[in-house]
């Protein structure tokens, strides 16, 4: 079975070992979150826990194998993919062509002044010497 918007429609009905089996797939493929295939997927209310809990089976395969830094990597970045809200679509709205008058930027103002003279400073305390005793 193929990893694309139009599976994930099918995945509804697919055991947990085929389940699983995609979602291998689809770990490893290494996505976007904004990608077809996770949209596809986050609209599906069902099929999203469904897929933590293959990703939660995945973090545990995977722990004591070479691979596990990176595995665990790929399956954090599947989580955030699952978590991404999909901003509504904006219609976008015909903006009104207006003729476009250059302005003039005024010229920055430069203030010289002479510096202000500093205020005396307080003479340094003296740090108070401190002394260790070793344990007996």
């Amino acid at each position: 079975m193929a990893i694309g918007p139009s599976a994930v429609e099918r995945w509804l009905d697919l055991s947990t070992e085929e389940l699983r089996a995609q979602v291998t797939r689809l770990v490893s493929a290494r996505l976007p979150g904004d990608h077809a295939v996770w949209q596809a997927i986050r609209r599906h209310p069902a099929l999203v826990p469904r897929i933590r809990g293959v990703l939660s089976g995945l973090t545990a395969t995977a722990a004591g194998t070479k691979d596990e830094a990176m595995q665990k990597v790929w399956i954090s970045k599947a989580r955030a993919a699952l978590d991404q809200t999909t901003p509504p679509p904006v219609k976008a709205a015909r903006k009104p062509v207006v003729e476009e008058v250059p302005v003039e930027e005024p010229e920055a103002v430069i203030e010289l002044r002479e510096p202000e003279p500093q205020q005396q400073r307080q003479p340094h305390k003296a740090i108070p010497t401190m002394l260790f005793q070793e344990p007996s």
